[in-house]
């Protein structure tokens, strides 16, 4: 079972930092985000994961007040890099306010950093903000990015690829430094980018970065088959059946790509409320539900979603006294059934429901012992579903500990998790074989000519 841990300084769940014991200044904290990568490694997970957004969300701090700061990803890669020595580190880039030239030599740089550690998160953007940023007028529509992203990722690799790997000779008795005919431009002309290299930073550890990308549009899956390495998913509101078809319809377009199964990981993303007890959880779960600040358009959500007008009903009301549960249809019911799952009671009241409804869009969530939090991640990764998963901790550093401290024991004792690390580059860890260098590949075909 492949792990990820996904970084959310000031927690995942948006009332987190309201928590005794959590830093609302997390975003700015090294010593915290440096620790949160160590904890991890100790956990052994594949990798850290950086997400990354190139906008200011201040007019949704109450809303979602973990998402108004962001630390940088590549220069945060480049700390953790320094602090840790096993773990893979993947790191986000924004194709469509970007350079590839830039990118490559970055990420190249990181990756010798780290001793072969890094991935490339391709993200085209969705906040309609960053076009102002960046000169734009307008932000692209989702055709022109994903045209735009594809052209990026050939640039990137060939970049990474302009070096062969034994292109710095280094001979002292010659003087001869550089094997010339082992350094290529890449001469890439394109509908967007017309680049023509080389590189200045040598061939990466792993050879080409692993790349990852995310998203349910057609575009989306269809830039996954043909360049991803990983694919991370949203699981939210899948039931198990739904997750096993959607893992097959992605698997099920590598073929076309000339790819094997095996050559991409699918990675659902859960959020996971683990304590020692069952109870403790849901306990921790509900604090956190009750900060959440769900306002009237939560409480309008919900009234559409049950078909009733809630908005003058009180908060702490059990919905069963204010709606006909029996009458529910299929959404409504699932809703409610998942909301009393999650609080771990039958009479959950309009806020629970609310709160529930508002962060159930946002990734699977998992409450409970540790042993319940492995049988769904068993379920998951054994039928099909899953080659692993992204674990988001609702609460930092809390969350990170009590997920390596707690899960991670019951998966080893499965013989779901490694205990140890295997070998040393992200490449290692997902299983995925070191490519060999294009120009290199021709120039042999040429010679044997």
């Amino acid at each position: 079972m492949h792990l990820g841990l996904t970084i959310w300084p000031t927690g995942f769940h948006p009332a987190a930092w309201r928590i005794p014991g959590s830093d609302s200044g997390g975003n700015s904290n090294p010593a915290l985000l440096q620790q949160a990568a160590r904890t991890a490694e100790r956990g052994v997970f594949d990798f850290f994961f950086i997400g990354d957004r190139l906008v200011g969300l201040t007019a949704s701090q109450f809303a979602a007040p973990n998402e108004v700061l962001r630390p940088e990803a590549l220069t945060l890669a480049a700390n953790i890099a320094g602090v840790t020595e096993r773990i893979g580190l993947i790191t986000t880039i924004n194709t469509t306010y970007s350079d590839p030239y830039n990118v490559a030599r970055a990420t190249a740089t990181i990756d010798h950093l780290s001793r072969g550690r890094v991935g490339l998160n391709i993200v085209t953007g969705k906040n309609v903000e960053a076009a102002r940023n960046f000169g734009r007028e307008q932000h692209w529509d989702n055709a022109r990015r994903y045209d735009w992203a594809t052209e990026y990722i050939q640039v990137l690799r060939l970049l990474w690829d302009s070096w062969e790997d034994d292109a710095r000779v280094a001979d002292p008795a010659t003087g001869r430094f550089v094997a010339p005919e082992r350094v290529h431009r890449i001469d890439f002309r394109g509908e967007f980018f017309s680049v023509d290299g080389p590189l200045n930073v040598e061939r990466p550890v792993q050879g080409l970065l692993p790349i990852v990308n995310a998203g349910a549009s057609e575009r989306s899956r269809e830039l996954g088959a043909e360049y991803s390495d990983l694919r991370f998913t949203n699981s939210s509101r899948l039931g198990l059946a739904e997750a096993q078809a959607y893992y097959a319809d992605l698997k099920g377009r590598l073929a076309k790509y000339g790819r094997e199964r095996s050559d991409q990981l699918i990675v659902p993303g859960v959020a996971v409320y683990v304590e020692p007890t069952e109870r403790a959880a849901h306990e921790a779960y509900s604090t956190l539900q009750g900060l959440l600040e769900t306002g009237a358009a939560g409480r309008a959500q919900l009234s559409e979603v049950l078909g009733t007008d809630l908005a003058e009903v009180r908060g702490d009301a059990p919905l069963g006294d204010v709606v006909e549960l029996a009458g529910l249809g299929p959404e409504a019911s699932q809703l409610v059934e998942s909301a009393r799952e999650l609080y771990g009671h039958e009479r959950v009241t309009v806020a629970e429901v609310t709160a529930s409804l508002v962060r159930g869009g946002l990734f699977k969530e998992v409450v409970g012992s540790p042993t319940q939090v492995a049988d769904v991640l068993e379920e998951w990764f054994s039928t099909g579903a899953a080659d692993g998963f992204m674990i988001f901790p609702p609460r930092v550093p809390h969350g990170i500990e009590a997920f390596v401290d707690l899960v991670v024991p019951e998966l080893q004792r499965r013989g779901l998790h490694h205990r140890e690390y295997a070998g040393t580059t992200l490449r290692d860890h997902l299983g995925l074989s070191r490519p060999r260098n294009r120009f290199a590949a021709t120039a042999t075909s040429a010679v044997s000519e």
